[in-house]
């Protein structure tokens, strides 16, 4: 059966209604999702029924899966990572929690792994436990990277070109002070990394796009300390522009897949002590590092 689909914002984002993750997809199915992801950039997929084990297997077929940094920070497989305030042993964790305080981080804009050499390609995030119907907060909320720079002007185009970001996992902990420090073994695996702050994407004919994240740095490198970081408060405010953006509202068994080479996310801040709010995220390794509009082409 061929996929069906629908719009979710006139700039981004579709829904498939007749897709069951948990079974094993056809080629031309594969290749009609590739193209909506290039296309769209976001997918839905409602009335899933995954695990761990079934959410890996379905997102296996896009790339190999990245492992988390962290080991702490999983469950049986070392691919998936729990986005939870409740703990492997289903205990709702408190708010100081180390575990909790890492997820409030990604309050802010981010695109997941940007601390990698090589980024991420997508995201697959399912909802298990979600927020009731009625309460707000819990959403995840998606910035759409390549309108943000085409809406710029062509001097700040021209002012940004140049420009890179320092990416750190360990600077979560600058963020995030209250966090135990990382080990020995994990800081080495993970140093910092310079990546542009505009994208090029040789797969979309060269276009380019805005790449930054506010929740491992909050400074621009390639200019002075207090310039960088006011430009970086600017452009936290700017992608947050309702016209970039598509707020995704859960509903428990959800399946949201996204690029992360175009898009940043975002969780919606909500009450951490009374709702328990447990999904599970599989991350597709990304093959080739962030160009820029001064890098060697590849």
């Amino acid at each position: 059966m061929e996929i069906q689909y629908k719009l979710l914002s006139p700039n981004f984002g579709v829904e498939i209604n007749n897709i069951d993750c948990s079974k094993e997809i056809s080629n031309s199915n594969l290749s009609i999702i590739n193209k909506l992801i290039q296309e769209k950039h976001f997918i839905y997929l409602k009335d899933q029924s995954l695990d761990e084990k079934k959410l890996s297997n379905f997102a296996k077929n896009f790339g190999k899966l990245e492992v988390y940094p962290e080991k702490d920070k999983t469950k049986k497989f070392k691919q998936i990572f729990n986005v939870s305030n409740v703990s492997p042993e289903g205990i709702k964790l408190e708010p100081n929690d180390q575990r909790v305080i890492l997820q409030k981080n990604n309050e802010r804009w981010h695109t997941d792994s940007s601390y990698r050499f090589i980024p991420s390609y997508l995201s697959f995030l399912y909802g298990l436990e979600v927020l009731p119907p009625n309460v707000k907060g819990g959403e995840t909320e998606f910035s759409n990277m390549l309108l943000a720079y085409d809406s710029l002007t062509k001097k700040q185009k021209q002012k940004f070109a140049p420009l890179h970001q320092v990416h750190s996992y360990n600077d979560i902990r600058r963020l995030e002070p209250s966090m135990p420090p990382l080990s020995h073994e994990e800081r080495e695996n993970f140093p910092p990394v310079s990546h542009p702050l505009i994208r090029v994407h040789p797969d979309r004919s060269f276009k380019y796009s805005l790449f930054f994240t506010s929740n491992t740095s909050q400074e621009i490198s390639g200019m002075t300390l207090t310039k960088g970081r006011n430009l970086h408060k600017w452009l936290v405010k700017y992608v947050s522009n309702s016209k970039f953006c598509y707020k995704h509202k859960w509903k428990k068994n959800d399946l949201i897949i996204w690029d992360n080479r175009v898009l940043l996310h975002r969780v919606k801040s909500y009450d951490y002590k009374k709702y328990k709010r447990v999904l599970i995220r599989a991350t597709v390794a990304g093959k080739n590092y962030v160009l820029g509009p001064y890098s060697n082409k590849i």
